[in-house]
């Protein structure tokens, strides 16, 4: 068995280091946090997972919160007119589960499993590559799963795979609690033009069944918190009151929400972006890059969590079957050229087609989806599994043909593409 290397304790990391470790592979984890000092920190984000993500963390014994955590039972999909009044409500007929956990809960309970299963955890300080290359030195194979510091240049960009040079959005997010009703499905609220709300059943540090609350702005418009300088419990209120006139009537269980704690939000910026995936450290060694560290999703399509934990998944098969051979530069390059052709293309994909404004057959769908179950259910069900839209919702060529497979009415499909309507054409 291989003597394996780790650099950074998040979903992807940690959840590799499991199923080396079930594979009888020596794993050892490299943070530069202790598991305390990230259960105490400031909320990182308001990551979900999808059905299939859940049964791989199952299938390891990683499901700690099911029996006290709200499960999310499915996504509402809502286009907002622009006088705040629902323009189209797109719902699944059997919605599909997702669940979302507190990363700094999460990551730190499974850095304290990893080591109680037999992983080395070694907190060192990771700010620069030759303090890596020092770290790793003897290691049978190194996966980095985090880009602080110098780090982050490890990887150079892939221009061709990534959809976006600059941020999209500016993005604003809160874990709240006194959230009432306790609604268990998941709902994304698209205002053309401005961004997007999308509010999520969330389990928090604090062991509080909450949501979470994802602003989505339009950079300079009036979803866009990103000049604010506010503290987070001052800069709730302010989103509070926008969103009661954004969405007049619709927001009103959102009123009482409140911050579990001043460490419970966040506000940045990323950028969508693909990475080449074999870094080299100042000595030379190949380093092979893993999840956020090579794959950067904006977190509208939640794509981000999914993909890492897929993409762990899959390297663990191939270290299994690479079993006493060299892990080379070559074959690091060809298991993330496999797993981009299976599944990251399509992950990246619904990331990117969710931050452009809909193209007209792309508007089809969307109004089909709202007056036909099966169209809606398609079109959730590509969030949960990106490769389920292509290629009806990308390719217009044959959008109309899925249409009319999924029981669209032959009037409202020639309604949609008669090019006088403005709404298809093609």
């Amino acid at each position: 068995m291989a003597n394996i290397a780790i650099v950074g304790a998040g979903q992807a990391g940690l959840f590799l280091g499991f199923g080396l470790l079930e594979d009888g592979h020596a794993v050892t984890l490299f943070s530069d946090q202790t598991a305390d000092a990230i259960l105490n920190g400031q909320l990182p984000s308001g990551m979900g997972l999808f059905e299939d993500a859940v049964k791989k963390e199952a299938a390891l014994g990683l499901t700690f919160w099911e029996d006290v955590m709200t499960r999310g039972e499915g996504a509402v999909l809502e286009l907002i007119n622009p006088d705040g009044s629902v323009g189209l409500h797109i719902a699944p007929p059997v919605p599909r589960p997702h669940r979302s956990v507190d990363q700094r809960l999460k990551n730190s309970w499974w850095m304290k499993e990893l080591e109680r299963r037999g992983a080395s955890i070694r907190i060192v300080p990771l700010a620069n590559q030759d303090e890596l290359d020092r770290h790793v030195a003897g290691f049978d194979l190194v996966l980095v799963a985090t880009g602080k510091g110098s780090i982050s240049t490890l990887f150079s960009r892939d221009a061709e795979r990534s959809p976006f040079d600059r941020p999209q959005r500016h993005i604003t997010g809160f874990h709240v609690k006194n959230f009432r009703p306790e609604l268990r499905s998941g709902t994304i609220r698209i205002l053309p033009g401005l961004g997007e709300v999308v509010i999520t059943p969330f389990y928090g540090r604090e062991n509080i069944k909450g949501r979470f609350l994802l602003i989505e702005g339009i950079p300079g418009g009036p979803l866009d918190y990103l000049p604010r300088a506010l503290p987070g419990r001052e800069l709730l209120k302010e989103v509070q009151q926008n969103l009661r006139g954004l969405l007049p009537g619709q927001l009103e269980d959102l009123q009482d929400a409140e911050l579990p704690s001043e460490q419970c939000w966040l506000r940045g910026t990323l950028t969508p972006t693909v990475r080449h995936p074999v870094g080299r450290l100042p000595s030379g060694k190949a380093v092979l890059g893993l999840g956020d560290a090579i794959m950067l999703h904006d977190p509208l399509a939640a794509q981000g969590g999914n993909n890492a934990t897929h993409m762990a998944d899959f390297y663990r098969t191939r270290i299994r079957e690479h079993a006493g051979q060299p892990f080379t530069a070559e074959w690091m390059q060809r298991t993330f050229d496999d797993f981009w052709q299976i599944y990251g293309q399509y992950a990246m994909g619904v990331t990117a087609g969710l931050l452009m404004p809909p193209t007209p057959h792309q508007q089809a769908v969307l109004v089909s989806a709202h007056h036909v179950p099966a169209v809606a259910t398609a079109l959730i069900d590509g969030l949960y599994d990106p490769r389920a839209l292509f290629p009806w919702f990308v390719n217009p060529a044959t959008t109309r043909e899925f249409l009319h497979s999924k029981g669209v009415p032959a009037e409202l499909l020639e309604r949609l593409w008669n090019p006088a309507s403005g709404v298809a054409g093609n």
